[in-house]
């Protein structure tokens, strides 16, 4: 694809552009080409003295940055304490977007969103570790690093978390796409890797190029992100990342490329921090998960506060405009656009949706559209509630019923229905793996009404919080008999509670706290089968609710597999059909199964799935073990 100059909207932008008048055809139909989104490439404007082209376009996302910890969030210039010194110098020199949202408060849907500028119910991409992005021909749209790469660009990615592993989708694109945690899916928890070695390894890419290529390189920190590491506390781990992000700008003038590099700063979601009663992210929709930091650093922008609101599917337009390339110009709710191409107008509303709590724990789906006027956030018929704009730096601006009577917020409520009507539903129900969130296809959007009947995630987030704390008691070590038995009784307790008899993540649970149970009994001399059938049963009935990953259905059918080898297949291939997503601990069971029953033929046959299923080094030894 040949270059084309910077695109361009209605009037002059903040870079001081005008537009020439132009328009090129729209392009050709392709199968699943989306219409009314897909509607124009954006003309060029090839003012003589426009900036050429940057030789960089670095995107930086730090996972989980809240607005308003950044020390520059409250002005133009830095804090005195502030805990981000590096991106504060940055928004000296940036464009800084006060009024910044994302799409989802998930990983994956947002830098999805992020790539292709357009929300989640286009991409199709919802939940962390499900579904993915469909190769070019099926999705109809383009992605920000495949017209790059097609207009001669170099293209890499390092991130620094394996739920943006390259079987999501987002590598498309990407001559280089660095993660070192694909198929390493199976374990509860998010592997991570830290920043420097993620920067370093960015740098060292960045480095090997000729000085007159063109590159765009996308670098992925995930420091701020629960667990916190750093002094055990978020701005601790806020601090960490910004020492990278330090180390990032520092090699990028080392590299001679700073100078002239556009540089555009954003996260993916913020974090609640006891918001609304939630302590990380995923449930709620809220200002602190909702307002990221937006700095935009480019060559011929002179520095501002811009208070027109700007969303992360703005990303990929503002960046090919950047580079000089055409970018389809998008029409709906949610869509992005070049941020320097015009005038952004003050009323536009950013849309969100949340279907995490949904999918972990059949709680009611979240949809929100936020403007001047604050927030307003659908979970289901009937049930519309209003959040109030957060003073600066002061959490949430709580929440009150919706006023139906109130013209603005029946504004956010058209644009809600907008997006509804956005969604492709064929490109849900997709399985791409578990890793941790723990249930099994991802639904579309439910009918209001049928949503309504579903417990608010409003309500229940500290429940989701008391979940929390018994997952991490049932892993520690230090956990005794008498330890998990308390939490037996209370998981079953919990199960009885209202609203709670369909959620999955309680059954998994319970079926956790009987299996580690029978190992403490077994370690002790007792028997441990009885609690062995309970964990088995309660690990079944997580997969009925609908917790269909690989885990779940290896936990159902492996547990209570010694001396009846048999029964266990029998049930593997009974319930293996509820999971999308056959993953290495499946192959691994059938393996060992089918070896110890004699069957060497299909023990093989398994170990042949097993041996490209299991990648990574924490499933390297059970892999030979069972496998040799």
């Amino acid at each position: 694809m040949s270059s084309a100059p910077p695109a361009c909207g209605a009037g002059a932008g903040p870079g001081g552009r005008r537009p020439t008048g132009r328009r090129l055809a729209p392009p050709a139909r392709r199968p699943g080409f989306l219409l009314p989104f897909l509607l124009l490439l954006a003309p060029g404007c090839g003012e003589p003295d426009a900036p050429p082209a940057p030789r960089t376009l670095l995107l930086l996302t730090v996972d989980t940055l809240r607005a308003d910890v950044l020390g520059a969030a409250g002005d133009a210039s830095p804090a005195p304490s502030s805990p981000t010194p590096r991106m504060d110098a940055l928004a000296a020199g940036a464009l800084r977007y006060a009024q910044a949202r994302t799409c989802a408060p998930l990983t994956l849907p947002a830098h999805a969103t992020m790539l292709a500028g357009l929300p989640p119910a286009v991409t199709g991409v919802r939940v962390n570790t499900y579904g993915r992005l469909a190769p070019p021909r099926e999705r109809g749209f383009p992605l920000l690093a495949e017209r790059l790469r097609e207009a001669g660009w170099r293209t890499a990615a390092f991130v620094s978390a394996k739920v943006l592993g390259r079987r999501f989708g987002l590598d498309q694109g990407f001559e280089r796409y660095d993660d070192d945690f694909e198929g390493d899916l199976t374990e509860l928890t998010i592997a991570e890797r830290p920043g420097p070695a993620t920067v370093d390894r960015a740098l060292a890419w960045l480095l090997g190029l000729g000085p007159a290529e063109r590159a765009f390189l996308w670098v992925h920190l995930f420091e701020p992100h629960a667990p916190y590491e750093r002094d055990g506390t978020y701005v601790g781990d806020v601090a960490a990342a910004d020492e990278a992000v330090g180390r990032l700008l520092d090699g990028l003038d080392r590299a001679g490329r700073g100078a002239d590099a556009v540089v555009l700063l954003t996260s993916d979601h913020g974090e609640m921090l006891g918001d609304l009663g939630e302590a990380t992210h995923a449930i709620l929709l809220a200002d602190g998960v909702l307002r990221v930091p937006f700095l935009l650093r480019a060559p011929g922008v002179a520095p501002a506060v811009r208070q027109e609101p700007a969303l992360v599917a703005d990303v990929a337009p503002t960046l090919a405009a950047r580079a000089g390339l055409a970018w389809p110009a998008a029409a709906g709710v949610g869509a992005g656009r070049d941020l320097l191409g015009g005038p952004v107008p003050p009323e536009r509303v950013a849309v969100a949706e949340s279907l995490h709590a949904h999918h972990r724990y059949r709680w009611a789906q979240l949809l929100s559209a936020s403007g001047p006027s604050g927030t307003l956030v659908d979970a289901g018929a009937g049930r519309l509630h209003f959040l109030a704009p957060a003073p600066p730096r002061a959490g949430h601006g709580g929440w009150r019923p919706a006023d139906p009577g109130d013209p603005a917020q029946r504004a956010l409520g058209d644009a809600l229905a907008a997006y509804r009507g956005l969604e492709r539903p064929e490109r849900v129900r997709q399985g791409a793996g578990g890793g941790g969130y723990g249930a099994g296809e991802v639904l579309p959007l439910l009918p209001p009404e049928e949503n309504g009947r579903l417990p608010d995630p409003y309500h229940k987030a500290p429940l989701a919080q008391d979940l929390d704390r018994i997952h991490a008691l049932l892993r520690s070590p230090q956990a005794t008999p008498r330890m998990l038995e308390a939490q037996v009784a209370r998981l079953e307790a919990l199960r009885g509670g209202e609203g709670n008899a369909h959620n999955p993540e309680l059954a998994f649970l319970l079926g956790e706290a009987w299996n580690r149970l029978a190992g403490r009994r077994a370690a002790t001399g007792q028997d441990p089968g009885p609690a062995l059938l309970r964990a088995e049963e309660a690990y079944t009935e997580a997969l009925r609710l609908g917790r269909r990953d690989s885990a779940t259905l290896v936990r159902a059918c492996g547990v209570a597999a010694v001396d009846r080898e048999a029964r266990a297949l029998e049930r593997l291939d009974a319930l293996a059909p509820l999971v999308p997503d056959l993953g290495c601990e499946y192959w691994l069971l059938r393996a060992r199964l089918h070896r110890r029953l004699g069957q060497e033929a299909q023990a093989e046959a398994a170990c042949r799935e097993a041996r490209q299923a299991c990648r990574g080094e924490r499933v390297r030894e059970p892999l030979e073990a069972t496998c040799r």
